[in-house]
């Protein structure tokens, strides 16, 4: 009894409450799953946060080693707006409840909201600069490829291709050029954000370039990904 009495509490579980039945979202849980476990590869320590998105959504953020984090959108409340957890068990959880004909609620585990500094993207205030064919992307993504092939060694791919400038755009409204790094165009093309849709979807395949003050958003047809703005307030987790 008196281990109980002074032993410390548990810490909260964070939780994730479907609004729509699994087997209604499958696909998009299993995309999530997808995204998730491709993160994972690249940073075993990927941590995501849960941004609550009007009543009955919420967009999950997963970090990247790359500069950037990774959104993606299903339809469930989070327990806490803005918790922030290990990516880790996500894959197997989405995957469990894709089949699932009721709404569920899985437990993602411990909060870790110290890992994640500063707050999420905006919901609103955003400026479109342009928007570009999503097989412009694709592109790019195979000249990325293709150097990265070319000049990557025992320490992996050298920091200058994934910090060079590989899309640079001019808005009609800001002043400046938009520069989005090798790294960007690595996370679109390697996440599977920017990949050749069916036929059904091939007239939404775009991808739209957004700024505010401290961050640039690149939305594309399979996810979104946030990058914090030079000289900007925006700050994101680091690989650990």
């Amino acid at each position: 009894m008196w281990a109980d009495v002074l032993s410390p509490p548990s810490p909260a579980q964070t939780t994730l409450t479907l609004t729509r039945p699994g087997r209604v979202q499958a696909s998009t849980l299993r995309r999530i799953a997808a995204v998730t476990t491709r993160v994972l590869r690249m940073d075993p320590g990927a941590m995501a946060r849960f941004v609550s998105v009007g009543a009955d959504a919420t967009d999950v953020l997963l970090s990247t080693p790359l500069g950037c984090v990774v959104a993606q959108r299903l339809a469930a409340v989070i327990s806490e707006d803005g918790a922030v957890v290990s990516a880790d068990p996500l894959p197997a959880l989405l995957g469990e409840v894709a089949s699932s004909a009721q709404d569920a609620t899985l437990t993602l585990g411990s909060r870790m909201d110290l890992m994640w500094p500063g707050t999420p993207p905006p919901a609103s205030g955003w400026t479109v600069v342009d928007v570009v064919p999503g097989a412009d992307v694709r592109d790019l993504f195979a000249s990325f490829q293709a150097e990265a092939e070319a000049h990557s060694g025992p320490a992996g791919l050298p920091p200058s291709l994934l910090d060079q400038p590989l899309l640079r755009l001019t808005s009609r409204t800001q002043t400046g050029i938009i520069e989005i790094p090798g790294s960007v165009i690595a996370a679109l093309g390697s996440l599977g954000l920017v990949k050749e849709p069916p036929a059904e979807l091939v007239e939404h395949d775009r991808v739209r370039v957004s700024i505010t003050g401290s961050w640039i958003r690149v939305d594309a047809l399979f996810g979104t990904v946030y990058l914090p703005r030079p000289g900007g307030l925006a700050r994101i987790p680091t690989a650990r």
